[in-house]
């Protein structure tokens, strides 16, 4: 390993939790849902079709998933088209055995389904989630084939903390029905009905400019 890749992987310990010992690093604050929205550069509803195990360039131990994207919320992107997302951390012991991964970050398998709100990548081409854990959404699959996010009781506090819902009200742009969401979201949520309503809290943020 060169110089270079040493001093980056030695700068990873301050935020990285090594699996052999130390504790986390990491804090992330809780984010409503507004929050998530607005930190966003892309926001898609896809299905993982890889995840690869290597390290950079850098010496930088990453993860490279691949979705394909079924519907596209917001950022440069197109149905039916792929989204590369490489992640600090993988669970490829090195040659201390250790293995390195951000604590609290996200990983997916291969056929799982999800909502992402992703950062904009760093200079070195790397992102994660908004929040890490907290801009991913999964997705099941109820008995009757409808495609639902469920969250749970702490989650749903989490997501409506802080947020207004009379200042959308005012513009009529939500529905009575979504308006309640902000406030009380429930345990389930359609897909295509969870990505109208964050559609629409985008539009109004670039509308109001907040």
């Amino acid at each position: 390993m060169t110089k270079r890749a040493r001093l980056c992987c030695g700068l990873l310990v301050l935020t990285l939790a090594w699996t052999a010992g130390s504790a986390s690093a990491t804090v992330i604050l809780p984010q409503n849902l507004e929050q998530i929205e607005s930190a966003a550069q892309r926001d898609f509803v896809g299905v993982c079709t890889s995840a690869t195990a290597q390290t950079d360039a850098r010496g930088i131990p990453i993860t490279v998933y691949t979705f394909k994207v079924s519907q596209v919320v917001k950022g440069d992107l197109k149905d039916g088209g792929a989204v590369v997302v490489r992640q600090v951390g993988n669970n490829t012991p090195g040659p201390n055995g250790l293995v390195a991964r951000i604590a609290g970050a996200p990983s997916y398998k291969v056929g799982q389904e999800v909502m992402l709100f992703l950062n904009p990548p760093s200079r070195i081409g790397l992102t994660a989630p908004v929040g890490l854990s907290q801009g991913v959404f999964n997705i099941v699959t109820d008995p009757n084939g409808n495609r639902q996010i469920v969250l749970d009781p702490v989650r749903r506090r989490t997501l409506a903390a802080g947020v207004k819902p009379a200042k959308y009200a005012a513009t009529g742009k939500l529905s009575a029905t979504e308006q309640t969401w902000l406030t009380d979201p429930p345990e389930r949520t359609d897909v295509s009905a969870f990505c109208t309503l964050v559609r629409k809290i985008s539009e109004e943020r670039k509308r109001t400019g907040k």
